[in-house]
């Protein structure tokens, strides 16, 4: 329960802001929303004169620490993925995807925070994640050394509703 309002405490500011960056009441009305196990599709809309602005995208986040207060997320938006780990710098094995044992995608030496996938980049992540296993985040924050695992068994399936959610709205993803 903890985790799901320290969530909502982290989603609000992010859809609660203008075109500006200031906090006020949200401009975006959710109007597609359905999970799958860990990851969540969602779509919505705000208005802008005669203008109807549409987004899609799928994210998990997950808060690995009250206090200090720590969260990883993953959105994936139209043409990228981007894997977040806050004020934490991977170590050990990073950012990496397991199944059946055996490492089946990796970050590899790469170090970033947060780490955006573009195009080609994006669109293996996706296959790996459709395909099934375990996300591995190995990192160290101010909470010291954290290894965070979530399953991707619904993955293919939240894939699908998303995709599908954004053919029917006419965007791109």
């Amino acid at each position: 329960m903890r985790t799901i309002l320290a969530f909502l405490m982290l989603a609000t500011p992010a859809l609660a802001q203008d075109r500006e960056g200031n906090d006020t009441p949200g401009e975006w009305v959710v109007t597609h929303q359905q999970a799958f196990g860990l990851w969540e599709s969602f779509c919505d809309e705000r208005t802008t004169g005669d203008l109807l602005e549409e987004r899609c995208y799928l994210r998990y986040v997950d808060v690995y620490s009250q206090d200090p207060f720590g969260a990883a997320f993953v959105f994936v938006t139209p043409g990228a993925v981007e894997i977040a780990l806050g004020r934490a710098r991977t170590v050990g094995d990073g950012v990496h995807i397991t199944r059946g044992g055996e490492t089946v995608w990796s970050l590899g030496e790469t170090r970033c925070a947060p780490c955006t996938l573009e195009g080609e980049a994006a669109s293996t992540l996706l296959e790996a994640f459709a395909a099934g296993g375990t996300f591995h985040l190995d990192f160290e924050g101010r909470s010291g050394e954290t290894r965070l695992a979530w399953d991707l068994a619904q993955m293919a399936d939240a894939l699908d509703d998303y995709r599908a959610q954004s053919a029917a709205r006419g965007l791109s993803s």
